[in-house]
């Protein structure tokens, strides 16, 4: 009888270690969550998607999750997708996500992004950690390491805790509520990436022009062509893809990509020629390129359109955010005073205005009269040259406009009803402040630049973020200048 409890005390005693040692690692791992390289979010996000759901999965590289948003598939043609995707994946890796991926889902078609097929060695070790620390262990995941990890470092993709037991020295609240992250991502795998970024209409001609060729390395061939074969076998059309990136260097590679795909009756898109890009593109750009992709697979494939489905009205819901997205891209884009007080007319935007004018220079009648027309507001700076004058705007309706008289906080008063957005906002003009400052405080942060013409600060109700702080400048045509 000793012996059985002596044996079950220690049985407990090995759960007890192992579940520790477990949550431990956990908790000690790396993350990637903030920001748009976020592969945690994305990756295990697939897994919160409900099984059977999805028509298209996207596999390969960042510059597929930075190129093709699945928001705008659903959105335009009522094809669910989700941008399955790491880092710099090489093609041995991407062979196990796909692998990963028909786990859960049936898709009609899966898309392939031939970046990486530069690869002629293992990666580097950071790379694979973000590319396979996130995968649930599994038979798949130890296949994944087995043949993406030389043999003497292996050791740190199945024990974890090898390789980030020093980063207790920098741990973080929210590194330890990730540990066990289970959320959907909205986005399904996309990265909205907002920038300010000229693209001309198509390819770059250098790149169009190209016709030599560069072989494929023997390594990214070999896993290319088992991943091509991996599809056939479970009878799931792939498409491979290049998002455009611009490089003409690159382009020799794809040239292979493209003899390689008409030997195996691949079918392969090429947008490396047809519209032009970067590593990663913005979001005006990532639309252009998802609406391309769209097209092909309405052209080439059979999808019922889910957008009058009830069963997913969440994808709908959650396709607003990258409208969001591009709506804050053309407004940090915008380059004229025309087109930057039209795009101000958003009901999404809480909208504050703070005037400055140190120079004495007046504010032009017709700037004046645009500004009133697009945005509802009865501004008189025309008639006043020392510009004072304030203003807020939330969703289209003027709740704060004065000149010199009654500058006031703006609270949670039966007066202005911004509580909804959890946002405390005063703004003032020089004419109001001893200091000749112009204010435009948020939580009790100032966003006015104080310069002269202007000072706008605009957040957006939707995202929950402020994410423009500008000024429309006197001294450069009222043309918007930014921090």
């Amino acid at each position: 009888m000793k012996k059985w409890s002596a044996l079950i005390k220690c049985i407990v005693f090995l759960c007890i270690f192992v579940l520790l040692f477990v949550y431990v690692q956990e908790l000690l791992r790396d993350k990637w969550a903030e920001g748009e390289y976020n592969v945690t979010t994305k990756v295990r996000g697939f897994y919160e998607e409900e099984e059977n759901t999805l028509d298209v999965v996207f596999i390969g590289s960042s510059q597929m999750y930075a190129d093709m948003a699945p928001a705008v598939l659903f959105h335009e043609y009522g094809i669910t997708s989700y941008d399955f995707c790491a880092n710099e994946q090489p093609m041995w890796i991407s062979y196990y996500y796909i692998k990963e991926a028909l786990k859960r889902q049936t898709p009609k078609v899966i898309v392939l992004d031939v970046f990486t097929v530069y690869g002629e060695d293992y990666e580097e070790e950071g790379v694979t950690h973000i590319n396979l620390d996130d995968l649930p262990m599994s038979f798949n995941k130890i296949a994944a390491i087995c043949n993406s990890v030389p043999v003497g470092m292996r050791y740190s993709f199945f024990f974890p805790l090898a390789k980030y037991h020093n980063t207790w020295t920098n741990f973080y609240e929210g590194k330890a509520e990730l540990a066990f992250y289970h959320e959907r991502d909205p986005y399904r795998g996309y990265s909205p990436f907002v920038f300010a970024a000229d693209y001309e209409e198509g390819a770059k001609a250098e790149v169009v022009n190209q016709m030599e060729s560069e072989p494929i390395p023997e390594r990214a061939e070999t896993w290319l062509r088992k991943i091509i074969a991996l599809c056939e076998e479970e009878n799931i059309p792939l498409v491979l893809i290049k998002t455009p990136n611009g490089n003409a260097e690159r382009q020799k590679l794809y040239n292979s990509v493209s003899a390689l795909a008409e030997e195996t009756g691949t079918p392969f898109l090429n947008m490396n020629v047809l519209l032009d890009g970067q590593a990663h593109v913005n979001v005006l750009q990532a639309e252009k390129i998802s609406l391309l992709m769209g097209e092909y697979l309405i052209a080439n494939y059979e999808f019922e359109d889910k957008r009058e489905n009830p069963e997913y009205a969440s994808w709908a819901e959650d396709a607003e955010l990258f409208y969001r997205q591009k709506a804050k891209c053309r407004l940090i884009s915008a380059q004229t005073f025309e087109e930057y007080v039209s795009l101000l007319a958003d009901d999404d935007y809480i909208v504050c205005i703070s005037a400055k004018n140190s120079g004495g220079q007046p504010f032009s009648t017709e700037d004046i009269a645009l500004l009133n027309d697009s945005l509802q507001l009865r501004c008189k700076l025309d008639e006043n040259a020392q510009g004072t004058y304030c203003a807020v705007i939330d969703g289209g309706i003027v709740v704060y406009e004065t000149e010199i008289e009654n500058q006031k906080t703006l609270t949670e008063s039966d007066e202005f009803t911004l509580e909804a957005s959890g946002l405390n906002i005063w703004v003032a003009s020089p004419g109001a402040l001893p200091d000749r400052s112009a204010y435009i405080q948020i939580n009790g942060t100032d966003f006015s630049l104080d310069c002269d013409g202007l000072n706008i600060a605009v957040y957006d109700k939707v995202l929950g973020e402020l994410f423009e702080m500008s000024v429309l400048d006197l001294n450069q045509g009222m043309n918007p200048v930014r921090k």
